[in-house]
């Protein structure tokens, strides 16, 4: 296997902005991030919100696949310096995506920058080239939960059992199109719990299409089932939660695993087969354990009374060696974190998104430490670790990966940097108001550029940072803050 050292970043990072992404309830803010009781007048500090590009950076095995939910959304994709196989800097691809439209960018493996003037989302992997994957899929705000999404099939369904399944959590009106000619493919009213089912027949006659999921009642969820291998979101569009669903199904070992890794607590779970009603299982999971179920062409809920994550990926049987690809979800969720239980059948990819980023990886059954070291922001390791369930701790945020081969296919978390900018630009706007003010009680005058130009006190991160660690993980400290802070602010 590849090994992916200091993969060296040199990006200049620009962002719009947007309110700060849904929380868990462990990570709403509790308190407001300026008082109720100190009523602000009409801010007079403004950040600029135009001529910024959407930035952030991914790892892929072989390919990105870039969804655009905008009309002329303009991206570029730029290769970082790699001095592992002495891949040079530069851009390898730039171009436009419509709305709808979809762009399959062999990159190679490794790290990658992508800037896009509009919110875009990127399924990475070999979604082309190996059509033997699965996913769950996320819109351009990187929300598995959704009002529409875009998503183009794998290249071939030439196996038994291949499907896309659209859970209505709370029930919704949906219908799937071709977002070309809007000849709609299906259409269903959908119970709370239920779910509407595009069978290999239909996306066998499609090909690689690209589709439209569209919901006009409740937002839904969306699984792409060609293999296992991939995270299963919550009702809440975490992926950490208490009540999931999903389908497990035979290929392409015969049975999948469905895996169930509980977070800090011991988590009572149960596991429903909901054509039956049957109780699969139930019982305890201890903390920072995983209990696997092996399904064969099951449609499944999990509950539990603590927080969870759920994924179907090959762990017991024929787990070593598996050829998938899924992200980690962290403890909070949301794909950037410091904190996660990841499995793998074979390899870890660590990739950070912070300067000098002390990680360190254990192997959860022996107690082992299989890594200690730093990653800076944009570069990433490839560790060869066999199978098993593995923590992995870091300083700052990050993303981790498990699997094995070159044949499998998720939705990037990079994408949920976006978030955290976006409610960055708010953050630095309220501080910047906040000097303003303090600096005229004083008798000061204080421009708002002076204002927003020096770095957030720990104060500041504490008074105002909410939206921004809801968005991201309640662990941000200040200095991930200004560190997105000072990106934000750099101009074209």
């Amino acid at each position: 296997m590849r090994s992916t050292t200091a993969v060296a970043l040199t990006l200049t990072v620009l962002t719009s902005c947007r309110q700060a992404a849904d929380a868990t309830p462990e990570q709403r803010p509790t308190k407001p991030a300026v008082s109720p009781t100190k009523p602000k007048p009409k801010p007079i500090v403004t950040i600029a919100r135009d001529d910024k590009m959407y930035t952030t950076y991914f790892y892929t095995a072989a390919e990105a696949v870039i969804h655009g939910y905008e009309k002329d959304t303009k991206v570029r994709i730029v290769s970082l310096s790699d001095p592992s196989t002495k891949r040079q800097a530069g851009t390898i691809w730039e171009g436009t995506v419509g709305l709808g439209e979809t762009r399959t960018i062999p990159t190679g493996a490794g790290v990658y920058g992508l800037l896009s003037d509009k919110k875009a989302a990127i399924l990475v992997g070999t979604p082309s080239s190996c059509a033997v994957v699965g996913y769950f899929l996320k819109d351009q705000d990187g929300k598995f939960r959704s009002n529409r999404f875009f998503t183009q099939l794998p290249s071939s369904a030439q196996m038994s059992g291949e499907r896309v399944i659209v859970w209505a959590y709370d029930g919704a009106e949906v219908e799937v199109r071709n977002p070309k000619t809007q000849k709609v493919l299906a259409t269903k009213t959908i119970e709370a719990g239920g779910r509407l089912v595009l069978d290999k027949e239909m996306i066998g006659a499609l090909g690689n299409q690209v589709i439209e999921i569209v919901s006009t009642k409740n937002t839904v969820g969306a699984q792409v089932y060609y293999d296992q291998g991939f995270i299963v979101p919550s009702v809440e569009g975490h992926g950490a939660g208490r009540d999931f669903y999903t389908f497990a199904g035979h290929l392409t070992a015969g049975s999948n695993d469905l895996d169930i890794i509980a977070g800090e607590k011991d988590a009572k779970v149960t596991v429903t087969d909901l054509e039956t009603g049957k109780a699969l299982f139930t019982g305890t999971v201890p903390a920072g354990k995983i209990k696997v179920l092996e399904l064969v062409d099951k449609y499944v809920r999990v509950t539990s009374d603590n927080l969870v994550q759920v994924q179907v990926a090959a762990f017991e049987r024929n787990g070593t060696g598996y050829a998938e690809h899924h992200f980690g979800t962290g403890r909070e969720g949301g794909g950037i974190d410091n904190d996660f239980k990841v499995t793998t059948s074979g390899g870890l990819w660590l990739f950070s998104y912070f300067a000098a980023n002390p990680i360190t990886v254990k192997d959860t059954k022996t107690g082992k430490i299989v890594f200690e070291g730093k990653l800076d922001a944009g570069s990433g390791r490839e560790l060869t670790v066999g199978g098993g369930l593995f923590h992995v701790h870091s300083g700052k945020g990050m993303s981790v990966m498990g699997g094995a081969s070159t044949c499998g296919a998720d939705y990037s978390p990079a994408a949920g940097l976006f978030a955290v900018d976006d409610a960055m630009l708010n953050v630095i706007q309220q501080v910047a108001q906040a000097r303003v003010e303090a600096a005229a009680a004083r008798g000061v005058t204080l421009t708002p550029e002076a204002a927003a130009a020096a770095p957030l006190s720990q104060k500041e991160w504490d008074d105002y940072g909410a939206p921004a660690k809801a968005s991201g993980y309640r662990t941000m400290s200040v200095d991930e803050a200004n560190e997105r802070a000072t990106a934000i602010k750099k101009k074209k």
